[in-house]
């Protein structure tokens, strides 16, 4: 049996090209197609799709917030998300609610009809570029503080007061208030405790 689609995307455009592509495969069919998530449950429903081609953009919301929705349906179809924009926060929030994969429009057709394929699988196609961004190392929180705010949150860490942080360093007492100042504004900590906790966590 061919993997029933369900089109979602708020551009008609899209939905009948994409219609057109698909149905050129008799391994696919598209079932239906609608810009509403409201509509596109109901469809979904009634024509028994097995996989959604969900776009972030529909003219009644955000695609995320119908997704959950789409999956809480009695025998819910698998959920691809195919968007125009590949922004991190939408990645990772549509992965965490179950999204079957993360496409972009402008991958090509044979990428298109392998990820479709795929989530009909059971498997979890992703763009090229968002899988680079799911592993890209996280940043070092440290990397913005100069050499000399290091050794004062090392400082911090080992509870010295700012008198005592300035007679090790050789500096004036002011001078430590404001590598203090600053080293707490670029990592976002609210005072010298946090800044203290931080540093033990960072083995500092």
């Amino acid at each position: 049996m061919p993997l029933r689609l369900l089109i979602v995307d708020d551009h008609p455009i899209v939905r009948e090209g994409l219609k057109a592509f698909l149905g050129l495969y008799p391994d696919l069919e598209v079932v239906g197609e609608t810009d509403s998530g409201e509509e596109a449950l109901n469809k979904s429903r009634a024509l028994s799709a097995d996989l959604v081609l969900l776009d972030l953009q529909l003219s009644d919301g955000h695609g995320l917030g119908f997704l959950p929705r789409f999956l809480s349906l009695p025998n819910p179809p698998k959920v691809l998300i195919l968007t125009s924009f590949l922004e991190e926060d939408s990645l990772r929030q549509a992965l965490s609610l179950g999204a079957s994969g993360y496409l972009v429009k402008h991958a090509g057709p044979v990428a298109l009809l392998e990820g479709i394929r795929a989530a009909g699988r059971g498997e979890v196609p992703l763009d090229p570029a968002a899988v680079r961004l799911l592993t890209r190392p996280a940043p070092n929180p440290l990397a913005s503080l100069t050499p000399k705010e290091r050794e004062v949150l090392s400082h911090l860490a080992q509870g010295m007061s700012n008198k005592a942080i300035a007679q090790a360093l050789g500096v004036s007492e002011k001078t430590v208030k404001t590598h203090v100042s600053s080293l707490l504004a670029k990592l976002n900590l609210k005072g010298r405790t946090q800044a203290a906790l931080f540093a033990k966590e960072q083995g500092l």
